[in-house]
């Protein structure tokens, strides 16, 4: 059985877990290592069930245009999931990695 194309998305399933170094190393972290690693987010919204949602982008201009956003939900204060999405302008870009300044400094 072929499956139908039109019913596939790109975007992470909110229950899969994306297999990332990103997705390793900030699940299950403290909101101080974030804050220590990453800096404050580019975005934060906070849900009235107490959780928090942190995100944060990493966007490259040029021949090697591509965008990243990575998001994080946080609860009591400790990091319970993490979402990748990226996007790359062009064929250059899309075979170069995405996310370089977050992967940069997480390491």
């Amino acid at each position: 059985m072929v499956p139908n194309m039109d019913s596939l998305s790109l975007t992470p399933s909110p229950t899969e877990r994306q297999d990332d170094p990103i997705v390793s190393a900030l699940e299950g972290q403290p909101v101080a290592f974030v804050q220590e690693k990453l800096g404050l987010p580019n975005q934060r919204d906070d849900l009235p069930t107490g959780a928090m949602i942190w995100v944060y982008n990493d966007d490259a201009k040029g021949l090697n245009a591509n965008s990243c956003k990575v998001s994080l939900s946080i609860r009591d204060g400790i990091v319970q999931r993490v979402s990748i999405q990226t996007h790359s302008a062009s064929l250059v870009s899309a075979a170069l990695s995405s996310c370089n300044r977050i992967r940069k400094d997480l390491s």
